[in-house]
């Protein structure tokens, strides 16, 4: 970390599994000394479970992953004409989450 860096984030939700075990999702990252906010290429999501020994909480499991906004391609590019053609197909085989379910 570099110095005059800071962690920010926020926690998004808390769960008590047992009095003694907490899971929190949060989200966040290393703000840069130059920087006055997070670029969104930067932020991250962790999944952390606590668990409370001798009183104190401490961080038994955590997992962090950058968070990557979903972007919607165009109508007419090429990622749409091939998923509007792989469901096509799907509908004309039967194949898929496209084919027809019926319960009985």
């Amino acid at each position: 970390v570099i110095a005059g860096s800071a962690m920010v984030g926020d926690i998004e939700s808390m769960r008590f599994v047992t009095p003694d075990v907490a899971v929190l999702v949060g989200n966040g990252s290393v703000l840069m000394p130059w920087r006055k906010e997070l670029p969104k290429r930067r932020r991250s999501r962790q999944i952390m479970v606590m668990v409370r020994e001798a009183g104190q909480w401490r961080i038994a499991a955590i997992q962090n992953g950058r968070v990557r906004p979903v972007t919607i391609p165009a109508p007419d590019s090429m990622p749409s004409k091939m998923s509007q053609a792989m469901t096509r197909l799907s509908q004309t085989f039967g194949i898929g989450r496209a084919r027809q379910v019926t319960l009985r």
